[in-house]
């Protein structure tokens, strides 16, 4: 299961999350879909432990 509540991250004045919140339970896919910019990369980056939020978690 991956469970994300409330994660923002900025870089600098850029926001690049801004509390974003879902779940996905075992067995379930998810596809995650937005123009270039959306935060696509940097939430699996997250989700991934790559990269720290500012704030939130899962």
């Amino acid at each position: 299961m991956i469970e994300v509540e409330s994660l923002r991250k900025t870089f600098g004045k850029i926001i690049a999350l801004d509390d974003i919140s879902f779940h996905v339970d075992d067995g379930e896919l998810l596809g995650i879909i937005g123009p270039n910019g959306a935060g696509k990369t940097t939430a699996i980056r997250i989700i991934a432990c790559i990269l720290h939020p500012d704030g939130g978690g899962g």
